[in-house]
């Protein structure tokens, strides 16, 4: 995790010294559709994985559950490439859609981070967290550090460039994921007797996953859909300077909250299976629940100080160009903090197979999201996308601590 983060936070910095405002807001864009592709696919089919890994494995059929994952992947795979050709075809009528190149690069990312996004799920499922890690912070490094040298090589600092080497190294991480799984999971995967768990069946598999679906969608909305809406009403530099924000100061709480629903969420699942809800399963849902209050503590003593720091946070982690944007890393960092949070208090429904209630909120604030992204953005542009992002966090907040005592 801590790779990670500190790979996000000077792989920016090269980028926005690299790449103007308007080339990185085209970046930005390219990698919400991709990001889309992993909410919709690469989320609900890695959290099927997690869920149902060990009941699998203890009833000694765990070939038929990788082959029911492999089938997910390849439809998620075709509609991808499916989408790609759609706006390839809308591309020859119309001059305002993106490049060929583009629409590929952003396509072949998409399916690439789907994928990963799998093999990272299987690996935490298997519990080799170690390696799962090495690999998580071996991309980041790879990622950035590929579009940086392929800018500098070919003195083309662009957002095809970077996709590029985004490209790269995803096919690297794939193909290490392919290996790994291989050689240490598919060769000395556990037979237990057919007895020992009763294995949920094809039914019981898209039940659980097709809410995630839709509520991982909504989540891509409440995300995503805000850079989107400034694009239409404002300009692509701003999109640019506040996608570079965001990834600064948005995107590492997450990492921070993904890093602990990766550590706690399979335990829980194991020991739900083997032993119900036991006092292992409760100690560790205190335990999540200490989660929630340090990251809500972290996060409002970091806006505390960003309030004050983020001109000296600015010059040190943003190229020149988009300096002028770093008022926005306080408010940012506190809607993160909100949106971490909700993630942690949200594993409850998980756990519980709750993933109807999940879809319900998600869609629910997917409106409210969307609803004020666009009206904020109509009538104040980017001051208008901040406040109305800093309020649905906050509303999601609430709305998850209401979900999860029901």
């Amino acid at each position: 995790m801590i790779t990670s983060v500190f790979a996000l936070l000077a792989g920016t910095r090269f980028l926005t010294h690299l790449l103007s405002t308007e080339q990185y807001g085209r970046l930005a864009l390219a990698v919400s559709l991709s990001t889309l592709a992993v909410q919709v696919f690469g989320e609900p089919v890695g959290k099927t994985a997690v869920r149902f890994y060990s009941q699998w494995c203890e009833a000694g059929k765990p070939p038929g559950f990788v082959q029911s994952l492999a089938k997910s992947l390849s439809k998620a795979a075709g509609c991808i490439l499916l989408f790609c050709a759609v706006a390839w075809v809308a591309g020859v009528y119309n001059k305002s859609v993106p490049g060929g190149y583009f629409i590929v690069m952003t396509g072949i990312f998409a399916i690439l981070l789907v994928f990963n996004r799998v093999g990272l799920a299987l690996e935490d499922a298997a519990r080799r967290r170690r390696f799962r890690g090495i690999v998580q912070g071996g991309f980041e490094v790879m990622r950035f550090g590929f579009a940086v040298g392929l800018i500098l090589v070919f003195v083309l600092p662009d957002a095809e460039t970077v996709l590029s080497g985004f490209v790269l190294a995803g096919v690297l991480v794939v193909i290490t994921h392919g290996v790994f799984l291989y050689v240490n999971l598919a060769r000395k995967l556990p037979r237990g007797h057919k007895k020992t768990a009763a294995v949920m069946n094809m039914e019981a598999l898209r039940t659980f996953q097709t809410p995630l679906i839709i509520s991982n969608a909504c989540i891509w909305l409440v995300m995503m859909a805000e850079r989107w809406a400034l694009q239409y009403f404002g300009t692509p530099e701003e999109v640019g300077g506040y996608a570079a924000v965001y990834q600064l100061a948005f995107i590492p709480m997450l990492f921070v909250s993904n890093f602990l629903i990766l550590l706690i969420e399979p335990i829980l699942y194991q020991v739900i299976a083997q032993e119900g809800k036991t006092a292992s399963f409760d100690q560790t849902r205190r335990i999540n629940n200490y989660a929630v209050f340090g990251i809500l503590s972290f996060s409002f003593v970091l806006f505390l100080v960003l309030l004050f720091a983020y001109p000296m946070v600015g010059n040190l982690l943003l190229g020149a160009q988009f300096r002028p944007y770093s008022w926005l890393f306080p408010w940012l960092l506190l809607a993160g903090g909100c949106f971490a949070a909700t993630g942690q208090l949200l594993l409850k429904l998980n756990l519980e197979l709750r993933t109807d209630r999940l879809a319900v909120l998600w869609a629910g604030v997917a409106v409210v999201a969307v609803t004020g992204y666009m009206i904020g953005a109509c009538f104040w542009q980017l001051k208008g996308i901040l406040t109305a992002i800093v309020a649905v966090n906050f509303l999601l907040l609430i709305f998850s601590l209401v979900f999860v005592r029901k």
